[in-house]
């Protein structure tokens, strides 16, 4: 028989527990967020460049210069800046870029929705990072974007970028940790998210700004008329295929890579000439 005094510790055990899960998701769902600048790191270090120059489309709050590890002698940001300004009187996004970069005279950022702001600048780089960015550009402009990076890159540079799978397995995968965790996601009909596990993304409406839609290997063609060299490749998961991997790592560049396979983040998995 269960007593009044045992009811409370009875009705709060389930919401213990159920707090402890939420808790685990989330730091799954930061670790996995991550990855995509790990991959960075170690794709940047297998170039065993001493020094760089770097034009990040999506920059945010240039997170990614943690990853970066080696100097950097030049870098140009560009991002759309919806998530800048200050929350609770904190910078973020752009903003918090800009406040912890500002000193450096080498160092540019620039609110962009445009590709023709990129254009503008005369400056050719050796690295061209898009990090979870190309699935928020305009549509309209992506095959722009994905030429001026080209245009911007020097002959011995290369574009880095990491892009969502939101088809097949992964897609799955990532809805259902979803559901479990609160971190809300797209939303789909049920005849789109099983055009989406098929891979039939021709038949899930394309979401502006947004992965609902969004095919990693279209972004891949594009770069293919622009690189003669393009890479696709797992990100966070070596030694996987890409296409059973949650996000995609993209690289390309007008000259075969050469690469310190001991430092780099997994072999090449499929090649795009």
């Amino acid at each position: 028989m269960t007593t009044h005094s045992q009811l409370p510790q009875a009705i709060q055990q389930p919401l213990i527990d159920e707090r402890r899960s939420l808790r685990f998701l989330r730091k799954l769902y930061s670790f996995h967020h991550a990855q995509r600048f790990e991959w960075l790191r170690k794709k940047i270090a297998s170039l065993e460049k001493q020094s760089v120059s770097i034009l990040e489309v999506g920059c945010s709050d240039a997170r990614s210069l943690d990853y970066v590890p080696v100097r950097v002698d030049r870098y140009f940001g560009f991002d759309a800046g919806w998530r800048s300004g200050l929350q609770n009187g904190k910078a973020c996004g752009l903003a918090a870029a800009r406040e912890r970069y500002g000193y450096r005279n080498n160092f540019t950022f620039v609110q962009s929705v445009s590709y023709r702001d990129i254009k503008r600048v005369p400056e050719k780089f050796d690295l061209g990072i898009v990090m979870e960015t190309f699935e928020y550009l305009d549509t309209h402009q992506l095959e722009s974007y994905v030429g001026t990076l080209a245009e911007k890159i020097e002959v011995d540079g290369c574009v880095f970028a990491t892009m969502p799978n939101e088809k097949g397995l992964p897609l799955l995968i990532k809805a259902i940790g979803s559901k479990l965790s609160g971190v809300r996601r797209s939303e789909y009909t049920l005849p789109q998210f099983l055009n989406a596990l098929a891979g039939r993304l021709d038949r899930v409406p394309r979401a502006e700004r947004g992965r609902k839609g969004f095919d990693y290997s279209q972004i891949a063609a594009l770069a293919r008329r622009y690189f003669p060299y393009v890479y696709l490749e797992a990100v966070g998961s070596p030694g996987l295929p890409a296409f059973l991997s949650p996000n995609i790592g993209l690289i390309a560049s007008h000259k075969p890579m050469v690469w310190d396979a001991r430092k780099a983040a997994a072999p090449m998995d499929r090649v795009i000439r």
